[in-house]
């Protein structure tokens, strides 16, 4: 970030941000309003297969086909409200947050990211796992298993590997941990910006240790990516890749 006369140094982070950038409560307005865009864009698109009678109403589950659709019906107002908010957010451009071209060290930072990324969300549940007795499965997980045919790998494939990176990096590092660095050090932005990151996908109680721990431990390297890169698509490459190396092999070599 620039540092100049009318940027002030955000103690204890060494990154800089305007005075009146991350105001504390505008920015938790902000996030209620992305997860009422969330929430909303679910709930309209569940209503509207309700009343096309694709669902029952009395028990309304989605089919594989369907909770792809709600994926997207969930991440594209979403990226857009956090694209058009972000900028006014921080007071800042969207180049500064990393928004350009990535250089070649930062592609190589995405590469050892992504690495380092997989192997510890992997090593962190296969303890946890040996530990808990428990092998719970992420909700992405259990859906990729649930891909039949060519096309629906291919639309599941483009959503984790593309589509989900691009949204869930706009809101955990250019969004939630930026504002973090505003008020905490590094790594203590680093460290609340991914607890979030795996809460959030997990789906119950029982999944904290078993899925939120890996992935928040994940979302540490992905915070690192963007803290030493202050590039996004490096960001999204390493997101992408760790994505792309769980799916090829179930959708390949059918590995489970």
């Amino acid at each position: 970030m620039r540092n100049n006369s009318t940027w002030a140094l955000s103690a204890p982070s060494p990154i800089s941000w305007p005075p009146k950038a991350w105001n504390i409560p505008l920015t938790l307005l902000c996030i209620v309003g992305a997860v009422a865009i969330a929430v909303l864009s679910q709930v309209v698109y569940g209503v509207v297969e309700i009343l096309r009678g694709s669902i029952n109403a009395r028990h309304p589950v989605l089919t594989p086909d369907q909770t792809l659709i709600a994926q997207v019906v969930i991440y594209l107002p979403l990226g857009a409200y956090l694209f058009w908010l972000l900028p006014r957010l921080s007071k800042t451009s969207l180049p500064d947050l990393g928004f350009r071209m990535p250089t070649s060290r930062d592609l190589g930072i995405a590469l050892a990211g992504a690495v380092a990324m997989t192997v510890l969300v992997t090593l962190a549940g296969t303890v946890i796992g040996a530990l808990t007795h428990r092998q719970d499965t992420e909700a992405a997980v259990a859906l990729m298993q649930q891909m039949k045919t060519p096309s629906e790998k291919i639309a599941f494939f483009a959503i984790a590997c593309v589509l989900a990176p691009l949204i869930e990096e706009l809101a955990f590092r250019i969004f939630i941990f930026n504002a973090f660095t505003r008020y905490l050090s590094i790594g203590a932005a680093a460290l609340a910006s991914s607890v979030l990151f795996g809460l959030v996908h997990s789906t119950a109680l029982a999944q904290i240790l078993t899925v939120a721990v890996p992935l928040a431990l994940g979302g540490l390297v992905l915070a690192y990516v963007y803290a030493l890169t202050r590039c996004y698509w490096a960001n999204v490459t390493t997101h992408a890749l760790f994505n792309a190396i769980g799916i090829i092999p179930v959708f390949i070599f059918h590995v489970k």
